[in-house]
């Protein structure tokens, strides 16, 4: 199975592909995350935008005020207009 994860900050990018080490107060977070990313067959760390990650972002502020979310066929409406806006960016381009 292969994870890939993205991030708009490229400190957090250059550690992870670095092994995760970190001498700093997050050295331990940055170690678990290297860790728990291992455990795919294939694992990748990428550096996107901020302009390219509003979906994660709003999807996570979402999450601090509900834990259950269903998203059984399209997408939530709290992000369509979000997704809207990226197909129009990658178009675009």
């Amino acid at each position: 199975m292969q994870l890939v994860i993205n991030s708009n900050n490229m400190e957090v990018i250059d550690t992870m592909k670095e092994g995760g080490r970190s001498a700093g107060t997050t050295a331990a977070v940055f170690d678990d995350c290297f860790y728990s990313a291992c455990d795919f067959t294939i694992s990748r760390f990428e550096h996107y935008n901020r302009e390219a990650n509003k979906v994660a972002h709003k999807l996570a502020r979402m999450t601090k005020f509900s834990l259950i979310f269903y998203w059984l066929e399209g997408p939530l409406n709290e992000i369509v207009s979000i997704l809207i806006n990226n197909v129009m960016v990658i178009s675009n381009e």
